[in-house]
């Protein structure tokens, strides 16, 4: 583990905490956004009270990030410490282990909350931990980073992972000793784990980036958007339509949403489905969508479009070159249901913040 000169030390104390402690900038945790937080002694992070609880579970009506929950204790040896560190060298840092697990979402750093358990013994002794978590974060987007370092064999009980108040996005490490935590890894690299936690969706290479403005559909079994009105009349087959209803089962309409989750095409309505079954988003992943005019986009695909027409051969008039393919427009969805963390691609270098 790596160190840094300004730091704050936590108070020695059986199960202590923090201070109530201010962030320069917000922190988003799957759709929250957080001004404060607190390192509690007992290996975890909450963000609206201390927590001096030493009896791991995640199911705790609160959102929490827990590296190594379990009884600690700093009077018997070792430091707890916490630092926001915003210096250049350190947001190159996390900003590049991010984007090499993470590399289809646009992100850029702007600050990095560090807290970091150095040799802190067990309560009922037998041994000490050393680990950290990172909260690397930007106005749009979030991450946890979390190293760890020699994690003594344990009697006690213990967790590692994270949880939010209303147990949609949940997650424990899953290995069977505590020493196993820093032999493992979602990152392939030993003793390294990285999660996306601001609620966007972690997208594969050929999706569009998440951008900004994203709406997230509610969690609810059959649902849908609300009304969506569209800045740009949009043309489907000679109709024309000012609105359109994401729906929670893989497909959009545009006179009303619906609920149905039998696929069946011919349905007296209008129909765009990607993917039309049973999904459900009350459990975890996520449903988003938003309306984009960026240059950025809009280059892409328009550059998309015209490479599919070419590979079909189809037959456009210079109309429809001149005005269709400047794609003025573009409204995005995002289906990401049922996700659950998984490992990324492997980072060359482990880092210590």
């Amino acid at each position: 583990m790596y160190y840094h000169l300004q730091y704050t030390l936590n108070p020695i104390l059986d199960d202590g905490s923090s201070q109530a402690i201010s962030l320069q900038q917000p922190f988003k945790y799957f759709g929250s956004t957080y001004n404060h937080i607190f390192v509690n002694n007992n290996g975890h992070l909450t963000f609206t009270e201390p927590l001096y609880s030493y009896n791991p579970i995640l199911k705790s009506d609160r959102d929490i990030i827990a590296p190594l929950w379990t009884d600690l204790d700093n009077r018997r040896g070792g430091s707890i410490s916490y630092r926001e560190d915003t210096s250049t060298a350190v947001l190159a840092q996390v900003t590049a282990a991010v984007k090499e697990c993470f590399p289809n979402i646009p992100f850029a750093a702007t600050s990095a909350f560090v807290a970091t358990w150095d040799s802190v013994p067990y309560y009922n002794g037998g041994g000490v931990v050393t680990f950290q978590v990172v909260l690397a974060y930007s106005v749009h987007r979030s991450f946890i980073l979390i190293n760890y370092g020699d994690v003594a064999a344990t009697t006690q009980s213990w967790l590692a992972g994270y949880h939010t108040v209303d147990s949609v996005n949940s997650y424990t490490i899953p290995v069977k000793s505590a020493p196993e935590l820093s032999s493992s890894s979602n990152i392939n690299v030993n003793g390294h784990w990285s999660f996306h936690v601001d609620g966007s969706p972690n997208l594969p290479t050929n999706f569009l980036s998440s951008g900004d403005g994203e709406i997230m559909n509610r969690p609810a079994e059959d649902g849908s958007s609300d009304v969506i009105f569209l800045q740009q009349p949009f043309k489907y087959f000679g109709r024309t339509y000012n609105q359109i209803f994401v729906n929670n089962n893989g497909y959009l309409t545009f006179t009303e949403p619906l609920s149905a989750y039998t696929p069946f095409l011919d349905s007296a309505r209008d129909i765009i489905a990607p993917l039309c079954t049973r999904l459900d988003n009350r459990h975890s992943g996520s449903i988003s969508y938003r309306e984009d005019t960026s240059t950025a986009v809009l280059a892409q695909v328009t550059a998309l479009s015209a490479f599919l027409i070419s590979q079909f051969r189809c037959w456009i008039s210079a109309n429809f070159v001149g005005m269709r393919l400047l794609l003025p427009y573009l409204f995005c969805i995002i289906y990401a249901v049922n996700r659950v963390p998984k490992t990324c691609g492997s980072l060359q270098n482990k880092q210590h913040y």
